[in-house]
């Protein structure tokens, strides 16, 4: 077996071993609760939390579970931002990882030709924008940015710019939990759901033009 694919299946297996660590043993509800412990010591609780952003993507853990809790904690003002820095730390991790892994042959090689061919027709920063507002997994895109060789400037702004709208939404459902207004978290569904409104636009025009330059819809004229 070719040496690059042994280094990509010995790497999803450990990706899948770590996720299902977490996913079984280390759950967000177990660490989360442990964590709001020390929300009384500052320090403390702003150390963990940075660990656990860091890790965050090996164990598989929703970006959201941190986002609530941040909010819960923090409150919106403080946690707004902090949410935000903490996405993009946390989407790093599986980014870099794709970005420098061997991908000239093997499984990694056709993802990274289809990662390529879908990056031409939205571009790189367009379309890192649009997943990141669609309901998509967040280390799914991660690595597909990596893959096809977003630049990390790109990276780190187009992951800002499209999980606003989740981390904020997510903030202030933690905020409220901890003052019971409802009003406010009933109000992040409309903002998810004109994030993913806005992620669909963003793709919608580059994707009909590839179709029109390839002649889809006028053959399908024709065929009328």
């Amino acid at each position: 077996m070719d040496r690059q694919v042994r280094i990509q299946l010995a790497g999803g297996l450990a990706l899948a071993a770590t996720g299902a660590l977490g996913m079984l043993v280390v759950t967000p509800e177990r660490a989360l609760g442990s964590l709001l412990a020390l929300a009384e010591r500052p320090g403390l609780f702003a150390l963990a939390l940075v660990v656990l952003y860091g890790v965050r993507s090996l164990v598989l853990w929703p970006i959201s579970a941190l986002s609530l809790l941040v909010g819960f904690v923090y409150g919106p003002a403080v946690g707004i931002p902090v949410g935000l820095a903490g996405a993009v730390y946390t989407c790093l991790p599986p980014y870099l990882l794709a970005r420098y892994a061997p991908r000239e042959r093997g499984p990694l090689a056709r993802l990274h030709a289809l990662g390529r061919s879908a990056v031409d027709v939205t571009g790189d920063f367009r379309g890192l924008i649009a997943a990141r507002l669609l309901p998509l997994p967040a280390d799914g895109v991660s690595y597909a940015a990596g893959l096809t060789g977003v630049p990390v400037g790109r990276y780190a702004l187009g992951t800002l710019l499209g999980e606003t709208p989740w981390v904020v939404a997510t903030v202030l459902a933690g905020a409220s939990m901890r003052t019971f207004a409802l009003e406010r978290a009933g109000s992040t569904l409309s903002l998810l759901l004109a994030a993913t409104l806005l992620g669909v636009v963003l793709v919608s025009g580059p994707a009909y033009r590839r179709l029109r330059q390839r002649g889809i819809f006028e053959g399908a004229t024709v065929d009328q």
